[in-house]
């Protein structure tokens, strides 16, 4: 069974805050136009690498992403 990462983007309001405290570099950038708050959300591109550290979830001002395993 493994880790399930979640963005939802229609509260995430792009800041980046995710991308930079993630120690193993699981976000991109996606265009996500037609969403809320901006034109870029975070997207974890590399979910099997999350080490379930929740530094992302933890960080997120606005409580948009939702980690479980």
């Amino acid at each position: 069974m493994g880790t399930d990462v979640a963005v939802d983007w229609d509260i995430c309001e792009g800041n980046g805050v995710c991308i930079e405290v993630c120690p193993v570099q699981l976000y991109d950038w996606r265009d996500t136009l037609g969403h809320p708050g901006s034109s870029r959300k975070a997207f974890p591109a590399r979910e099997p690498d999350c080490i379930k550290c929740m530094a992302c979830e933890t960080q997120c001002p606005v409580e948009a992403i939702s980690i479980s395993y």
